[in-house]
């Protein structure tokens, strides 16, 4: 996600303007969000990090929440967890719904809505995505520093994983992990919103980091197919935002029309939503 961007006002809720592109996907808008950052969606909902009404990622000004949608894309509760700062990145595991904001890991209860982690990370500054490495593991990015943090839930320890050369990379953006090649793909954004960042594969036992986009860019989320593709979201010149496909060192853009602040989007199954942090909305799009 970007530090610098204009927000637009609210737009309304729920679902909006169904239509079949001429790419062929059929794409629809959510709309009623607050500078939507990350969607995680799991079995039966959808959910939808905001950062507030105040568009500001690193301003702890209590106004982030996170939005519970069904898989329609209709409000169950716009604000359905309260009083965060600028909420981002998300996770589940089990019954715990983890995301990170600005310098703290929280986890709450998914039935009961009630805090059951709150982590500082010491030395935090711009929290922004986390990745499941097993039940006990998470990694999550810090864009402001370049750092991979490790968490280890059994006993809430944190450790330095791995620190990116942000003037050659960019500070990791978005996480995934390709099991395929036992690897953490990085989105990788420069956090004076200029120098741009590249997207990287850093692989888990080694700890070896290769380039799969070499092209500096303004990478924000990013996932990894069934077939092994990777999907990153880019901000792209002049707030024209595009979903980048690479397949086999081969890049190409998703026939989508552009986008203001393409943030951490989500692929459920064959279903990308897409966080258009600088519209308010959550653009849902039917993958062929």
């Amino acid at each position: 996600m970007k530090t610098k961007f204009f927000a637009n006002a609210i737009l309304g809720a729920g679902l909006c303007c169904a239509q079949v592109l001429a790419s062929g996907l059929k794409s629809s808008d959510i709309e009623g969000f607050a500078a939507p950052e990350s969607v995680f969606v799991d079995s039966s909902f959808i959910y939808v990090s905001n950062i507030g009404a105040k568009p500001e990622p690193l301003a702890k000004d209590g106004d982030g929440f996170i939005s519970k949608l069904d898989k329609n894309g209709n409000f169950i509760e716009r604000a359905f967890i309260e009083n965060l700062n600028a909420s981002k990145g998300m996770a589940r595991l089990d019954d715990r719904l983890f995301v990170v904001d600005i310098d703290t890991l929280y986890a709450f209860d998914v039935r009961s809505k009630k805090q059951a982690l709150k982590l500082p990370i010491n030395g935090a500054v711009f929290l922004n995505d986390i990745a499941v490495l097993d039940s006990d593991t998470l990694l999550i990015s810090d864009t402001g520093t370049g750092i991979i943090h490790k968490i280890n839930l059994a006993n809430n320890a944190i450790e330095e994983f791995y620190k990116l050369d942000m003037s050659e990379f960019g500070g990791g953006n978005g996480l995934a992990i390709d099991k395929k090649n036992n690897a953490l793909i990085i989105a990788g954004y420069h956090p004076d919103g200029a120098s741009g960042g590249k997207v990287m594969r850093l692989n888990l036992a080694s700890k070896k980091l290769e380039t799969l986009l070499d092209t500096k860019g303004a990478y924000d989320g990013v996932a990894v197919l069934e077939n092994g593709d990777v999907l990153v979201s880019s901000w792209g010149e002049n707030l024209q935002g595009v979903i980048y496909r690479i397949n086999n060192g081969k890049v190409s853009a998703l026939e989508l029309p552009f986008m203001q602040g393409p943030a951490d989007f989500f692929v459920d199954k064959n279903t990308l939503y897409i966080p258009k942090m600088l519209e308010n909305k959550v653009q849902k799009v039917e993958l062929k």
